[in-house]
């Protein structure tokens, strides 16, 4: 991610989202790149439900990244999986992000992973070697 002046430019290994969870403490800090409002003072916080506090990325504690791409079917949330290449381990992570609530990352496992994701991640590999 690199920032110019207010505004935050992400890349596709940027694991960010509204008020993204963190799905393993022991993986990641969980960064507030972006405040998208100020819920503090409006009357009507409790009946909304758009989130409006922030915007936050997961940042490895070691390892890198590597986003290996997106899908969406009609009016379903995008689904976006990454990997992080920890030394001789790879974790995935999916991330769901639907149009008008708080995204979602998961650890999950190499079998939920789709097969064109893999391929990308294969792909990668072959080019850092």
């Amino acid at each position: 991610m690199v920032e110019k002046g207010w505004i935050m430019e992400f890349y596709e290994c940027d694991v960010c989202g509204w008020e993204l969870n963190n799905p393993d403490p022991d993986l990641f800090d969980l960064q507030v790149v972006e405040i998208i409002g100020s819920c503090a003072g409006c009357l009507y916080c409790e009946e909304c439900g758009m989130p409006c506090e922030s915007m936050r990325r997961l940042a490895p504690k070691e390892g890198r990244m590597v986003g290996l791409g997106h899908e969406k079917e009609g009016d379903k949330p995008k689904m976006s999986y990454f990997a992080l290449l920890v030394r001789d381990e790879v974790k995935f992570i999916r991330l769901s992000s639907p149009e008008s609530y708080w995204a979602t990352a998961s650890c999950i496992s190499r079998e939920h992973v789709p097969a064109w994701a893999l391929s990308h991640l294969n792909l990668e590999n072959e080019l850092a070697a």
